[in-house]
């Protein structure tokens, strides 16, 4: 547990953070989830760092604030931090086109997609492809990719990528690297070790450390949503050993903080500049106009509500205007930023109000209930600023 001060002297209600620890805990009870592991800090200082439920609840394995967590969908924005590197020393550029890199990518209608459309999910690839897709490794994965042909989102929704865009975005790196490193290594020495990420790894082989402490996947909704409920489970065991892009990176609260915090502070932390702030702004921007989110749109029907907007910038969730269902909250100030995957894991940055909250989860309510949920617990949070 890491804390440098208390909420009064940040500016924030402490007892707000009870209200918050009862919220979670009523989760818990209600069988919504196991666990949260949940940070929280303001002017870069945290003032709770704490674990509350079970981080294996099968084996009653209280949880603990350095838990090792598969962060799913987080590993998008930490691939993209990667490729930022190769684009902010002029390796790759936002508008090359995939096939200059990967030239087989360049058929079936996908010759004109460029690194920005990845990054953005609007590379009109599949939403999602069979799980057994990934078992062999990356680069057999984005060969099956290469032969399959462009799958256009409807006019007007952005489809989000689930493993294609950020598996060929990690084969990108791959051929580009000069120093002819596996995808693994140049996120660790690209990324994790610059940011001080010491917890963090894109499979953990040669990670015994990390292997004692991993969490496991658990489901506790078997809700209709995008993803049956056993793939989601096996995204965990194939990620232990393989390179997934897309969802396989494993990681604590601290780390998710240090990424955060780099990406607050414009792409420097500890010193050691990592990003430049140029790439930041264009990450941390809507880079998918009004388009509305492909992935919710079932769910959304289903709870009767309308189709949000997808407010996706460079990998990065982006909180813009109006209100709607969001994971980044409805209090929360339009250029509010986020990474977000599957269950809940989330970290998201309020930059007018300097705030910076992590929260991991141990066994997952399906997407769109895991949404509704981080929007109530991110809103009670903000909800605690007084100045």
């Amino acid at each position: 547990m890491r804390i440098d001060t208390s909420p009064a002297d940040v500016g924030m209600d402490d007892s707000k953070f009870g209200l918050l620890r009862q919220s979670i805990e009523r989760d818990i009870e209600k069988g919504i989830s196991d666990a949260s592991i949940i940070l929280i800090a303001r002017y870069g200082k945290i003032v709770m760092h704490e674990a509350i439920g079970y981080s294996d609840k099968r084996k009653g394995r209280v949880a603990k604030t350095d838990d090792v967590l598969p962060v799913m969908s987080l590993t998008k924005q930490l691939v993209a931090g990667a490729v930022f590197r190769f684009i902010d020393r002029g390796q790759l550029a936002l508008t090359t086109r995939v096939a200059e890199v990967i030239p087989e990518f360049g058929k079936r209608g996908k010759e004109r997609v460029t690194v920005r459309q990845l990054l953005s999910h609007q590379a009109g690839l599949a939403m999602q492809h069979p799980i057994e897709d990934w078992r062999d490794g990356n680069e057999a994965y984005v060969a099956k990719i290469c032969e399959r042909p462009l799958e256009p989102a409807p006019e007007g929704v952005a489809n989000y990528h689930a493993g294609a865009a950020h598996a060929v975005l990690g084969e990108i790196m791959r051929r580009l690297d000069t120093k002819k490193r596996s995808i693994h290594q140049i996120l660790k020495e690209e990324l994790f070790v610059p940011t001080g990420m010491e917890d963090t790894g894109l499979t953990l082989k040669g990670r015994a450390d990390l292997l004692a402490r991993l969490a496991p996947i658990a489901m506790r909704d078997d809700s209709p949503d995008a993803l049956p409920p056993r793939d989601v489970e096996q995204i965990a065991e194939i990620s232990t050993e393989v390179e997934f892009m897309a969802g396989g990176a494993f990681s604590t609260a601290y780390d998710q903080f240090r990424f955060a915090e780099m990406l607050r502070l414009g792409g420097k932390i500890g010193g050691v500049r990592v990003l430049s702030p140029a790439i930041i702004k264009a990450a941390t921007s809507i880079q998918s106009g009004n388009k509305l989110h492909g992935l919710f749109m079932a769910a959304a029907e289903r709870d009767h509500t309308d189709p949000f907007p997808a407010n996706i910038g460079l990998s990065i969730y982006v909180r813009g205007e109006g209100i709607f269902v969001t994971n980044l909250g409805t209090l929360t100030s339009p250029p509010t930023f986020a990474g977000s995957g599957f269950g809940g894991q989330l970290f998201c940055v309020d930059p007018e109000r300097e705030l910076t909250i992590v929260h991991l989860v141990c066994g997952y309510p399906q997407l769109y209930n895991a949404r509704k949920r981080s929007q109530r617990l991110v809103d009670l949070i903000v909800s605690s600023i007084e100045e």
